[in-house]
């Protein structure tokens, strides 16, 4: 799984806003995974990323192809996000009962 931390500085580098002519390993990473294909390649189904959105960031600064995903807010959604990571439902389903008599 891949968090992708959405901030001001996060939106400025994949915009292309504060590049610089020298793009340090971190940030061409960073720009390699906004422009990446694997998610329209995977028919727009989501399962590696996890967009956060840190304090100050807004939900236009989520790149367009993780728009139809879940958004999770730091930290105000921090257990949930836990439970994606650890793959742990929130509620369980209850037990399944004995079956109707037709």
């Amino acid at each position: 799984m891949i968090i992708i931390i959405i901030s001001l500085k996060y939106f400025e580098t994949v915009t292309g806003a504060n590049m610089s002519p020298e793009c340090d390993e971190r940030t061409s990473n960073t720009v390699y995974i906004h422009k990446q294909s694997e998610f329209i390649q995977n028919g727009c189904k989501n399962f590696r990323f996890i967009p956060v959105l840190f304090p100050g960031a807004k939900k236009s600064y989520v790149p367009t192809w993780l728009q139809n995903t879940h958004i999770y807010s730091w930290p105000k959604d921090r257990d949930d996000i836990l439970r994606r990571l650890l793959r742990v439902e929130k509620y369980n389903p209850p037990p399944i009962g004995p079956l109707p008599t037709i």
